[in-house]
């Protein structure tokens, strides 16, 4: 980041130095730790970004397609056990932080993620940070991965602590069945809880290779499905985005070699009928004596691909794509996750400024009323104005609709869908255009003209007998007043 940076930054920035400087002069205590505490987090570079959800819901897989290597443990029962943290560094290495006593450094399990002996109960520790030289975590994002929702351990302290303390959250959940509304609920206590709203939280329908009996092709059904739970949480999640996360991990991972390729082509060299039966399930495919592969390569291919990736693969070299590269390319492009990656990009990381000095602005206003004299309550409210101030800049207005979208998420907002559907907009979209509802690219004066008709609709709804509609409506009407004007000149 350079000197001045974007304005967003620059008033989390400013923020925080009219902190530090109303805090300086005081002895230790909570708001001048706090100060502190956001003060050190905008000198990072990358925003935070946790995944979260049910227990088993595919986070780990995730956290590794989106690492681009597989650092985080993963299996068929709940393997992350204790909130971690991945970060850049030059040097791979485990910092282990205990609920008491001081941290301290263990040598990396064989790939570079934690290894299974901690030298602690779990119980006994808050945090394990996972530090590593990777590009993703350089340019883009520090990642948080947590325990699940339902897991034995539950969400405890640490886990809500860490959402809280992250800047967006991709909220994972297995393809819906029984537990559908369980699901829905976990979110909402979970992310309401955390502060977290549409506008930086994205689900992820993890899984959807188990939609249906697993041999038609599944993303139908999956968009269907993810544009139903979307629905159901909007005010909670920008959007829902359908994944096969094993697919992903493979693809963008660093475990796939030119020797699984050749194992594939001899699978692809079966018969149709053969492959149709084989691939059936997991279990039919183990016992697959007759066909052309031994039973360490048949686990090993299925613990990499899974069945849908199998038939995919089987599928992909009977059509011509031939080498490794092309057909980890191409797998990455069937798994969903090029998709998801992009909206990251475009919700979280594009606005990670924003998205960064309003979280700063929050907590620094939580700090202002830490004083305990009154020299000290004095010098805090004189904090408490600032913010007020830097928060009327047309770059951090969008961040007063978030309690709109609290208070629509939890029912207790009632506007018509589509008053609902632009709080939505203009509280989520990254850009003018999209806080409008119109297309990237959109003309200066047709976005003008939508403005304005928002700024009069917004200010007949501040005539509304309901407090919570008139106090949203207002922030809503002043909002496009500031885009009209940015536009218009």
């Amino acid at each position: 980041p350079g000197r001045r940076g974007p304005p967003a930054r620059r008033a989390g920035r400013a923020a925080a130095g009219r902190g530090a400087a109303a805090t300086a002069r005081r002895a230790p205590g909570p708001a001048r730790d706090a100060v502190a505490a956001v003060s050190e987090r905008l000198r990072e570079r990358t925003l935070r970004l946790a995944v979260g959800g049910r227990v088993n819901a595919g986070k780990s897989t995730l956290v590794n397609a989106l690492l681009g290597q597989r650092l985080a443990a993963t299996d068929a029962t709940e393997c992350t056990m204790v909130v971690t943290w991945f970060r850049h560094h030059h040097q791979n290495r485990i910092v282990v932080t205990p609920h008491t006593g001081e941290p301290f450094m263990l040598p990396p399990a064989r790939g570079g993620g934690a290894p299974a002996d901690l030298r602690l109960p779990r119980e006994q520790i808050r945090t394990v940070t996972v530090e590593v030289a990777n590009q993703a975590l350089a340019a883009r994002h520090i990642l948080i991965d947590t325990p699940g929702l339902d897991s034995l351990t539950g969400l405890d302290e640490g886990s809500l602590a860490a959402l809280a303390d992250a800047d967006a959250l991709l909220y994972v959940t297995p393809h819906p069945g029984e537990r559908d509304a369980e699901a829905i609920e976990g979110l909402r206590g979970t992310a309401l809880g955390a502060n977290l709203t549409a506008a930086n939280v994205l689900g992820v329908l993890s899984r959807v290779d188990q939609l249906g009996d697993g041999r038609d092709d599944v993303w139908e059904q999956a968009r269907r499905v993810a544009g139903r739970y979307a629905a159901d949480l909007r005010g909670l999640v920008g959007d829902v985005v359908p994944v096969i996360g094993l697919l992903a991990q493979t693809a963008g991972g660093d475990e796939f070699t030119e020797a699984d390729t050749r194992l594939l082509h001899q699978l692809a060299a079966a018969t149709a009928d053969d492959l149709e039966d084989a691939l059936y399930s997991h279990a039919d495919f183990l016992d697959w004596d007759t066909g052309p592969l031994r039973a360490d390569d048949r686990v090993r291919l299925l613990r990499l691909l899974g069945t849908y990736g199998l038939r995919t693969c089987a599928t992909l070299i009977a059509e011509g794509v031939a080498g490794t590269p092309r057909l980890l390319a191409a797998l990455e492009e069937r798994s969903g996750v090029v998709e998801l990656r992009a909206q990251v990009e475009r919700r979280f990381i594009v606005g990670a400024d924003r998205l960064r000095a309003t979280r700063a602005l929050g907590d620094l206003e939580k700090a202002s009323w830490l004083g305990d004299d009154a020299d000290a309550r004095l010098v805090l409210a004189g904090l408490r104005s600032e913010i007020d101030r830097l928060r009327r800049d047309p770059v951090l207005r969008q961040a007063e609709l978030a309690g709109a979208l609290r208070e629509l998420a939890a029912g207790r907002l009632r506007v018509d869908d589509a008053t609902a559907t632009a709080l939505v907009a203009f509280a989520t979209g990254p850009t003018t255009a999209a806080r409008l509802g119109l297309p990237d690219g959109a003309a200066p004066a047709q976005i003008a003209e939508a403005a304005g008709a928002w700024v009069r609709r917004w200010r007949e709804l501040e005539a509304s007998p309901s407090r919570l509609v008139v106090r949203y409506a207002r922030a809503a009407r002043e909002l496009a007043e500031a885009l009209y004007f940015e536009t218009t000149g």
